[in-house]
């Protein structure tokens, strides 16, 4: 059932992020070509404002797509599961395990889509505007695989294990936060007349007693996961992270199980 849940969900949401990632790739390319074209048309007053205006816009989309991974995020949880769409939600044969995790993994996936589609394009507009094809013609496969050789030889397996570990809690911490928001919205949702309000205190409130908790097992210390024991380190952020992430969930799952009003 969670396999048709998240089929759902992709359908209901998929046609919002796909027309802004559509119109940033379409931007990056213009912008690229504007960027070839800058030298030789320098003095042009008419192609300067051209390329401001095209910059403002480019600047905006990528805002827009990162403010509606967050009110998605919200929205998605707070109408869909605690609205009026909640009484048909809630009479599914599911458990409330399934309906937030369906919720939670659709998130994620957009939010990272949204930042690979962000850097792919970014990375195709620079490409477009200063790179000539003659060096991209030259540069073949073999000749990258000596430059990896080369930076693996020079930086060495701690770097990349590193990169690892790092990756691994910033996907746990993105976790965290979305599993937060919604422990915010369930919160908000035991107040129904100040249900705005209630949910930023609440949002505000967790990130206060996480922050403090992270000060308190020095989770944020870098010089606790660079030093010797930066394996250690990074396994003890791991797993911090991760049980917050696991208190949010199951605080959310609780409220959602024995607190639940669509009255």
């Amino acid at each position: 059932m969670l396999k048709q849940l998240l089929k759902y969900e992709f359908k209901a949401t998929k046609s919002l992020y796909f027309g802004l990632y559509l119109a940033l790739a379409l931007l990056s390319v213009v912008l690229g070509v504007t960027f070839r074209q800058e030298h030789a048309l320098a003095h042009s007053t008419s192609f300067q404002n051209l390329e401001v205006i095209l910059m403002i816009v480019y600047v905006s989309v990528i805002l827009a797509i990162a403010v509606l991974c967050f009110v998605n995020t919200i929205q998605r949880f707070y109408k869909n599961l605690l609205g009026r769409e909640g009484y048909l939600m809630h009479t599914l044969p599911v458990t409330e395990t399934q309906l937030i995790l369906s919720k939670l993994l659709t998130s994620m996936v957009w939010v990272l889509c949204s930042g690979l589609v962000g850097i792919v394009c970014i990375t195709g507009m620079v490409s477009i505007g200063v790179l000539d094809a003659e060096v991209l013609g030259t540069e073949n496969w073999d000749r990258w695989m000596q430059l990896c050789g080369m930076l693996y030889g020079e930086l060495g397996a701690k770097f990349w294990l590193v990169t690892f570990w790092t990756i691994l809690i910033n996907l746990a911490r993105l976790v965290s936060l979305i599993l937060c928001v919604y422990a915010a919205c369930m919160i908000a949702h035991q107040f129904p007349k100040h249900v705005m309000v209630a949910g930023i205190l609440a949002f505000i409130g967790l990130n206060i007693v996480e922050t403090q908790l992270d000060k308190l097992l020095g989770t944020n210390d870098v010089s606790m996961i660079v030093d010797v024991t930066y394996r250690v380190g990074y396994l003890f952020c791991f797993a911090v992270t991760a049980a917050i992430a696991a208190a949010y969930f199951f605080l959310t799952r609780w409220l959602m199980k024995h607190k639940l009003n669509l009255e």
